[in-house]
């Protein structure tokens, strides 16, 4: 530190000794080049202090997104159907922003119904089918951009045949198969980490 000092101070008295011997010409460009020196400063301060700003707005904004979404949590079940061959089923979004990904079935937990009430429902009327609820699996807790879903899952058997009345399409998958197709994200968590 004291090294660095001494030579700044060196350097300093140089600049001043060879600056006043100087002509005016080296004293323009002087001045030429230390206003292109603070012109660029203070461009680079107002985009550090316009980033700021816009960093601040978005935390903001963040901030109530996860507010939002923390206060009106979606409630709702899914059934993680499997059989007897150690295969899942699984269906396909056929609607809405997130068309085209792959979840189990199930849906939103109505007022006055408990989970199992809702599932069996959502069941016949997802896929007009009967199913029997074995055990709870877990509760997966997931924030979307718009809302916080929090998902009770349930390992569960057909009863009859299905048919598919919101899905675009259906598979069952086997364990080794569980990444070929493109999840809803709290589906994926699901699947990567429950035991069934």
């Amino acid at each position: 530190m004291t090294g660095s000092l001494g030579l700044y101070i060196v350097i300093t008295v140089v600049v001043i000794m060879f600056l006043c011997a100087a002509p005016w010409q080296v004293w323009a460009a002087i001045a030429v080049i230390l206003g292109f020196y603070f012109l660029r400063e203070l461009n680079n301060i107002r985009k550090d202090n316009k980033y700021r700003k816009e960093l601040r707005k978005r935390l903001v904004i963040e901030a109530e997104q996860k507010r939002q979404r923390e206060m009106n949590p979606i409630h709702v079940v899914a059934a993680v159907i499997h059989d007897n061959r150690d295969r899942i089923f699984v269906t396909q979004r056929g609607y809405g922003d997130m068309k085209g990904k792959w979840e189990f079935p199930g849906g939103k937990i109505e007022p006055g119904e408990t989970q199992e009430e809702a599932l069996k429902r959502e069941i016949r009327e997802e896929l007009d089918a009967e199913i029997t609820i074995e055990r709870y699996l877990e509760k997966v807790v997931w924030d979307y951009p718009e809302f916080r879903l929090i998902m009770y899952c349930y390992l569960c058997r057909l009863e009859s045949g299905y048919t598919l009345k919101e899905h675009s399409a259906a598979r069952w998958l086997k364990r080794s198969e569980r990444m070929s197709v493109d999840w809803l994200l709290a589906d994926r968590v699901l699947f990567l980490k429950a035991t069934f």
